[in-house]
């Protein structure tokens, strides 16, 4: 029996988040959906806080399966999927309450293959959430909505990121591209997103924060990218092979978005890397031919969104290792030395705020010991009386 949506979680070992992130979809406004939840080979106690919250709602069903990885969880939620729509959710996020029928009334009233919605980050430690532009950037959509690639041109992967959790894709879009997640450890959403929004006839957007992205949490992916380190290396090359078994790549837009998307998933993913010898294989592995494989070359500085990962792509090219980390070490050291002079340009304004409060204090308090100053507000006392006004101050 069809559904409306389809929301698909995969999860490893999210005994400790797994909880709250269902709770958010079962208590969602929207009711015409189905919750699939992929266990990716856990080991601790995810199964059982699935299986008790399977009491509370029918909706949700649970599938095992043998570790793998988030792209085959993701592949296998599809393969069961009865809804007309899938929403890709990760197993420790949160979510507006609203974020199924928003999304959904949007990609239904617009006719679209794809809805994409705003997003935050929630710092688990701090439990701040924190805006962050890149989800959804504004700036760069066309006053026509919907619209696919033909009308945003070269920032059809700049809008928004190439994570699938801030996406709503039509089912039988999905099916006619034959698309799917990559089973590789991680950057396995890569493939899937960018073919998304490249090959989508109808994007349509909803301009607000529906889904709050979790955060320095414990077990998250990103804490052991070193493991890996060429997966979103090799995410990308895949990518690449399909765009040019499409001809897509002959687009100079798509070539220009595809370019850029490549050039900031590099430089993110060196900067997650927690181990040298993983920094060192990346990198190495980027300048001995791996830019070349992905067809990036150094073009101009017009070419790029962003002027500091064009600087980056060029000392790729003229810099060894151990110079590019000397750069690096530099960048940071300005950095920090520049952060340090606002902050105290900062405190040095705000302690003459206070001392020019004080100045004034001290004025005020002087002028109300004026003889002058004790008549007039005497008289004005004794106005009041006489109008009958005394009791309105």
């Amino acid at each position: 029996m069809q559904t409306a949506v389809s929301v698909i979680i995969p999860v490893h070992n999210g005994a400790d988040y797994i909880e709250d992130t269902v709770s958010c979809i079962m208590k969602q406004t929207f009711q015409d959906m189905e919750i699939i939840i992929v266990d990716d080979g856990s080991t601790d106690e995810t199964s059982q806080t699935v299986h008790m919250l399977q009491e509370q709602d029918s909706r949700i069903s649970y599938i095992y399966q043998d570790k793998a990885n988030a792209g085959v969880a993701r592949n296998k939620g599809m393969q069961e999927a009865k809804g007309e729509y899938l929403l890709f959710l990760d197993g420790d996020d949160l979510f507006e309450p609203t974020l199924v029928e928003v999304m959904y009334n949007q990609i239904v009233k617009d006719e679209a293959d794809v809805c994409v919605c705003d997003a935050d980050q929630y710092d688990t430690g701090s439990g701040q959430y924190l805006s962050k532009p890149q989800y959804l950037r504004k700036k760069y959509l066309p006053e026509k909505i919907p619209f696919s690639r033909k009308e945003i041109g070269n920032a059809i992967l700049y809008f928004t990121t190439s994570v699938p959790w801030n996406k709503m894709v039509r089912k039988t879009f999905i099916d006619e591209h034959q698309l799917y997640f990559q089973d590789i450890e991680r950057a396995n959403d890569q493939f899937f997103s960018i073919m998304t929004l490249v090959l989508a006839q109808r994007i349509t957007i909803v301009d607000r924060v529906l889904v709050h992205y979790r955060i320095n949490q414990k077990g998250n992916l990103t804490t052991e990218f070193s493991k890996t380190p060429l997966c979103a290396f090799e995410a990308m090359l895949a990518t690449k092979e399909e765009l040019e078994r499409m001809s897509l790549l002959q687009d100079e837009n798509v070539r220009c978005a595809f370019d850029n998307k490549v050039l900031n998933l590099m430089i993110y993913s060196l900067n997650i890397q927690r181990s040298i010898d993983a920094y060192k294989e990346l990198y190495e592995t980027l300048v001995n031919g791996g830019f070349e494989k992905l067809g990036m070359t150094v073009r101009e500085e017009t070419y790029y969104f962003n002027k500091l990962e064009y600087q980056n792509l060029k000392s790729f090219h003229e810099l060894s290792y151990d110079q590019f980390l000397l750069m690096k070490n530099r960048e940071y050291r300005d950095a920090i030395a520049r952060k340090n002079a606002a902050y105290k340009d900062m405190v040095e304004q705000k302690n003459a705020v206070i001392e020019d409060l004080k100045e004034k204090e001290k004025e005020l308090k002087a002028i109300k010991k004026k003889n002058w100053y004790k008549k007039i507000t005497k008289w004005i006392a004794r106005y009041h009386k006489l109008i009958g006004k005394e009791d309105e101050y």
